[in-house]
């Protein structure tokens, strides 16, 4: 019997009226129903020693005021456009002695941690003093100004959600009227005195969805963070915890949750991999990260981006603890189901 191969007819006609209706083939759509999240960004570390002249050198390109509100650099993924994540942006500021940024709001939640000098930032009217470590919060649409009565620089870590924000087509801003500072109406660190002790006002109501706290103190949140690692046993995996609403004991910002880590000189932790995104910066020690498989060294004051679903551990290098502040979008994912996490005494080797 003669064997007849099956002629394969041209559908490109097919195909292109397809796409005269703008309409598409799953069958031909590559990864619709992938096994494992698409690595679409890469784990980077911005150098404190690197970004921090170029951020002085910012001062003689643009004045606060007469050129912009804000003197930022905001750290771009490498394969990335815009965000330092898929969710998240982070960068450092410069406030000078002396200077002031004007009031706005933004539906993007902010995070600010300092890491040189001291100086207010105002949220919705109360004077929140910024001093080194210390996490201060500007929720959605919440005024908020900068202001360096000081007389050394102001450097800090931003970090907000931006890029998530943009995502959802839900980007406003509104500048403060007549582009000024706005009012002082509460007393310094008044949301620190309601909030800040684990107890809450008896006949205060507090209805928002972010924290009612605007800084959480570095003295109080490392002293915390210490001597919970005390009570475990100063486990050689290092402690971790996690700042919180005090009033509901969920995250400080309702698409941002954020954590202060420590890991004693010389041990490493575990490994860990997640399906959201983390951004961390370096407040005391030094050491390296193992991310998927790589080696990133990492001093006081850089910060680095580890990736949805990239398997990492950290190492402190002999001498000094290393106290790592981290950021993440995991609260964006536990009201869908998307969140998943694994850990594992060590990073695994890479699949070939």
């Amino acid at each position: 019997m003669e064997n007849r191969m099956t002629e394969k007819k041209d559908h490109s006609e097919y195909f292109e009226r397809l796409k005269a209706a703008h309409v598409a083939a799953l069958w031909t759509i590559p990864g619709t129903l992938a096994e494992e999240p698409t690595l679409d960004e890469v784990p980077h570390v911005w150098k404190a020693k690197e970004i921090f002249p170029l951020l002085h050198e910012a001062v003689d390109v643009v004045d606060l005021g007469d050129d912009a509100d804000r003197r930022a650099l905001n750290a771009s993924n490498p394969k990335r456009v815009f965000g330092t994540s898929h969710n998240l942006v982070a960068g450092y500021q410069l406030v000078l002695p002396g200077e002031t940024a004007p009031a706005h709001r933004h539906t993007p939640s902010a995070i600010r941690l300092l890491l040189e000098g001291s100086g207010h930032t105002t949220v919705d009217g109360e004077p929140v003093l910024m001093e080194p470590g210390d996490l201060v919060l500007t929720p959605p649409m919440t005024w908020h100004d900068h202001r360096h009565e000081g007389d050394t620089p102001m450097i800090w870590l931003d970090g907000l959600d931006v890029p998530f924000v943009r995502g959802q087509h839900a980007q406003f801003a509104e500048e403060y009227p007549n582009e000024a500072l706005q009012d002082l109406t509460e007393a310094e660190d008044v949301s620190v005195a309601r909030y800040g002790a684990g107890m809450i006002p008896a006949e205060r109501t507090w209805t928002k969805n972010h924290s009612p706290l605007n800084k959480y103190p570095y003295k109080t949140s490392k002293e915390s963070l210490l001597r919970f690692h005390e009570s475990e046993g100063r486990p050689s995996t290092g402690s971790s915890m996690e700042y919180v609403n005090p009033i509901t004991g969920g995250p400080v910002i309702p698409t941002i949750t954020c954590f202060l880590s420590v890991q004693e000189a010389g041990t490493k932790s575990r490994a860990y991999r997640h399906t959201p995104s983390k951004v961390f910066c370096v407040l005391e020690g030094s050491g390296y990260s193992i991310i998927n498989g790589e080696r990133y060294d990492w001093e006081k004051h850089d910060f680095f981006v580890v990736p949805s679903w990239h398997w990492y551990e950290h190492h402190a290098n002999e001498g000094e603890d290393a106290v790592l502040f981290s950021m993440s979008d995991r609260p964006i994912y536990e009201p869908f189901g998307l969140l998943r996490e694994q850990t594992a005494d060590a990073v695994p080797a890479a699949k070939n």
